[in-house]
C-alpha cells in the first residue's frame, strides 16, 4: 500500500510540473510573438512617411510635365515643380513624423 501511495504522489508530481512546463511553455510563446509584432511596429508609419514623399513628388512633377506641355517650355516648368514637389514632401513627411512620434 506504502508503494502505491509513492507512486500516486510521483504521478501527481509529475502532472503538477507537466502544468508548470505548459505554462513556462506558453509564456515565452506569448514573449516571442509579442516580440516579433514590437520589432515590425513602425513599418506602417515610415510606409506612409515614404509614400507621402513620393506622391508630392510625383503629382509635382505631373503639374510641371504638363504646363510645360501646354505652354511649350519642355524643361523649365517640369524642373521647377520637380523642385517644390520635392520641398513640399519634406514638409508633409517632416509632419507626419512630428505626429507619429506624439505616440
Amino acid at each position: 500500500m506504502s508503494n502505491q501511495k509513492k507512486v500516486d504522489d510521483l504521478e501527481n508530481s509529475l502532472k503538477g510540473l507537466s502544468k508548470k512546463l505548459d505554462n513556462i511553455k506558453a509564456h515565452n510563446i506569448n514573449e516571442e510573438y509579442n516580440h516579433k509584432s514590437k520589432q515590425f511596429s513602425g513599418f506602417p508609419y515610415a510606409f506612409k512617411i515614404v509614400s507621402e514623399l513620393f506622391a508630392n513628388i510625383l503629382v509635382g512633377g505631373a503639374i510641371g510635365w504638363t504646363l510645360d506641355y501646354f505652354f511649350n517650355t519642355k524643361p523649365t516648368l517640369l524642373i521647377i515643380f520637380l523642385i517644390i514637389g520635392f520641398i513640399s514632401g519634406i514638409y508633409t513627411s517632416y509632419k507626419s513624423s512630428k505626429k507619429f512620434a506624439k505616440y
